[in-house]
């Protein structure tokens, strides 16, 4: 289901995430303080209660964008499979802790000093956007996130400045809709094939 360069367009390029805290995606667990915060610090890593049965990361960034040179927004996707029910408590503990950590939340990755939440209607089955800002050792960072719904998926965007990481940047709705499209057709393809 991962989008590729005619999904894409020609300016931009998908990433692999292999490096060790990829590895971690979609399986950590979390002790943020407050409790209530859990579901957004999970998020941060792509996990979730209840974790997922399957879990694909991958990122979309800008050509000639490296590691040591990052230019552009990067946009993070994470492919989430769940039972329908679980995929429903995911998004409900999420738009939960939206509400309930706005004044932020510390947890082993960081400080978060604001949760903002962010319009995100018409997306999917469901769908939950909000801003965490702040990260490791003091830092201002922000990053934007749309989770989303598509049956018994969760599809997580993470949009992040990479030249000014303190500034906000926001998911290309094209992307999004490129994505929920594969996704949408996959489960089709698999109820076809059931």
């Amino acid at each position: 289901m991962e989008l590729t360069g005619e999904d894409i367009g020609p300016r931009r390029k998908t990433r692999a995430l292999n490096n060790g805290s990829a590895a971690a995606y979609g399986k950590s667990d979390s002790a943020a303080d407050p409790a209530a915060c859990r579901p957004l610090d999970l998020m941060s890593s792509y996990s979730s209660s209840p974790k997922p049965k399957a879990f694909h990361p991958y990122a979309v960034v800008e050509k000639g964008t490296t590691y040591d040179k990052p230019k552009g927004t990067e946009l993070v996707v994470g492919l989430a499979a769940h039972d329908e029910a679980g995929a429903k408590k995911v998004m409900a503990g999420l738009r939960d802790a939206v509400k309930k950590c706005g004044k932020g939340f510390e947890s082993a990755e960081g400080t978060y000093g604001e949760v903002r939440d962010w319009p995100a209607q018409g997306i999917g089955d469901e769908a939950v956007a909000y801003v965490l800002r702040g990260g490791m050792h003091g830092e201002l960072a922000s990053a934007r996130f749309t989770v989303v719904r598509s049956g018994s998926t969760v599809v997580t965007f993470q949009a992040t400045n990479l030249e000014a990481p303190g500034e906000l940047a926001g998911p290309d709705p094209e992307l999004i809709d490129a994505q929920l499209a594969k996704v949408a057709e996959s489960a089709t393809a698999g109820a076809k094939g059931a």
